[in-house]
């Protein structure tokens, strides 16, 4: 017997186990599609996920299963999954999984599915400084991730289409453990934490101001017009002689830009 021939039978074999493979694959997705997996069942798998693409799948059959079921008990299976998402970000052991989970976290946020919408926060704030930052490539590559949701779960509570009333807006007291970080922020960073206190509405707070109110004051001098402009908001905001001064200085700035910033930020703090 030639070689070719022994190659062809230890072939054959090997094409047939693929074909069963994948046979039985085909029945087990229409077992699944005509005999859906119950919520319960759904719920166990999404807690034992260990891949971001596994996790988001599992994701999706439970919202499938969802929008089946009766508003209150949406409510009550929902309020599960964020449980278990926010387990995820928190205990995970692999970063892209702790992403994955955040970003769905995100996005019922931002889709007005949450109740407690400070609790996503207090997730998202928590995974964002559990961390150390010098020496920890992981730490540096998920922070910035981290704060970007946590900017952008602002947006449902702004206008024209708000999904959340200001009563569930989440208290200073969630971005506490925020504020340190601008002592050792880089432009990016800084850059975005602004954003993010900038949405607050006072930052009289002594746990912020002490790390904020540097860096404010800093960026209202900055050489940069696009730093002066942007920390308009955040001094507004602050009850100080010293950001009172820096805010009435920008709106006599030489930037035009800036000036229109600053006496629509002078603007907010009156009316607060």
């Amino acid at each position: 017997m030639t070689h070719s021939t022994d190659s062809l039978l230890i072939e054959q074999p090997s094409r047939v186990n693929t074909s069963l493979h994948t046979i039985i694959r085909g029945f087990r997705r229409l077992s699944t599609y005509f005999y859906p997996m119950p919520v319960s069942e759904l719920l166990l798998q999404l807690e034992e996920e260990t891949e971001p693409a596994r996790l988001t799948k599992t994701v999706n059959r439970l919202q499938n299963l969802l929008w089946k079921l009766p508003a209150k008990e949406q409510a009550a299976v929902r309020k599960k999954v964020i449980n278990v998402l926010s387990k995820h970000v928190l205990q995970g052991t692999q970063s892209a999984l702790r992403l994955e989970a955040a970003g769905w976290l995100r996005l019922f946020l931002q889709a007005g599915l949450v109740t407690q919408p400070e609790d996503i926060f207090v997730t998202l704030v928590t995974a964002t400084t559990r961390m150390p930052v010098e020496d920890d490539m992981t730490a540096l590559n998920e922070q910035p991730a981290y704060l970007k949701m946590i900017f952008q779960g602002f947006w449902p509570f702004r206008h024209p289409y708000p999904a959340y009333t200001w009563q569930v807006f989440p208290v200073n007291e969630v971005f506490y453990p925020l504020a340190p970080l601008f002592d050792h922020a880089d432009y990016a960073m800084q850059d975005t934490l602004m954003g993010i206190f900038a949405e607050l509405p006072t930052l009289d707070d002594a746990e912020i101001l002490e790390h904020l109110l540097p860096a404010a004051l800093q960026w209202s001098k900055s050489p940069d017009p696009e730093r002066r402009r942007r920390v308009t908001n955040v001094l507004a905001r602050i009850d100080q002689v010293s950001t009172q001064e820096a805010l009435r200085r920008l709106q006599a700035d030489a930037d035009p830009v800036v000036q229109a910033s600053a006496k629509s930020a002078a603007g907010y703090a009156r009316s607060a």
